[in-house]
């Protein structure tokens, strides 16, 4: 799927054009576009903050006004501060994205619209969009150009990332085989009962379903499971050792 490009209006500052480079290198966006940009462009001050992402800045096509720059593009959305200003859908960042997806998913070239840095986007640009992209803030709505940039090319990816939401890193060896796991359950049930833990007796049966659930639960590698054990007989070495 072709991600959006991400066209810079009237920027004034290399630094913002490298900030959002990088920010767009981040998250899997590659096509830039400046229209009339207000520095010299190429610019130094960019390349050094594009910090890896010099290949975007090199590709990068300058055009002199936005209506020639938005014709490759069935879908543009524009990002203003100003949602009450328009009387056009207003999207969130989630929703954006969700909408970009879904006109490339069937073939739509798209483009997310970013204004100057002293005030953004006017009403005549504005009108040139399809739909318009707010993001909430608390009580100070101005962000800086790169910090934009970056936000929604993250919304972008994160609407197509299949990453769980919860990762446990893999910490090495194997799953603990049915044999290890039982072998574990008796060394560890054996010190136990000598250690009278079990109590009342009449509750043995339970705690140690338990415990075993626990266990399992804990999804142990077989590393694991040998640690555990090892760990068990150097408790009882040193409960014996400091009784003599």
């Amino acid at each position: 799927m072709t991600p959006p490009a991400v066209i810079l209006c009237q920027t004034q500052m290399g630094e913002n054009v490298g900030a959002a480079a990088r920010a767009m290198k981040n998250f899997g966006l590659s096509e830039l576009v400046l229209v009339a940009p207000r520095m010299e462009w190429p610019n130094d001050r960019a390349q050094i903050l594009a910090s890896g992402a010099g290949d975007i800045l090199a590709a990068a096509r300058v055009y002199p006004n936005l209506s020639e720059a938005l014709a490759p593009y069935r879908l543009v959305l524009a990002t203003t501060a100003r949602g009450r200003d328009v009387l056009k859908d207003i999207h969130t960042p989630q929703s954006a994205a969700r909408a970009l997806r879904a006109a490339q998913a069937q073939g739509a070239r798209t483009a997310i619209l970013f204004g100057g840095e002293r005030a953004g986007l006017d009403n005549d640009e504005l009108s040139l969009a399809d739909a318009v992209i707010t993001i909430p803030t608390a009580e100070f709505s101005s962000l800086n150009l790169g910090q934009a940039v970056l936000l929604l090319g993250y919304e972008w990816l994160k609407s197509g990332d299949a990453t769980p939401a919860v990762r446990t890193p893999n910490t090495g060896g194997q799953p603990a085989t049915r044999a290890e796991l039982v072998g574990l359950f008796a060394h560890l049930e054996k010190e136990l009962d000598a250690a009278q833990f079990f109590f009342p007796p009449a509750k043995r049966e339970a705690m140690v379903r338990n415990i075993r659930a626990m266990i399992l639960r804990s999804g142990l590698t077989d590393q694991q499971a040998r640690t555990i054990r090892g760990m068990i007989v150097a408790l009882v070495r040193n409960k014996y050792r400091g009784k003599t």
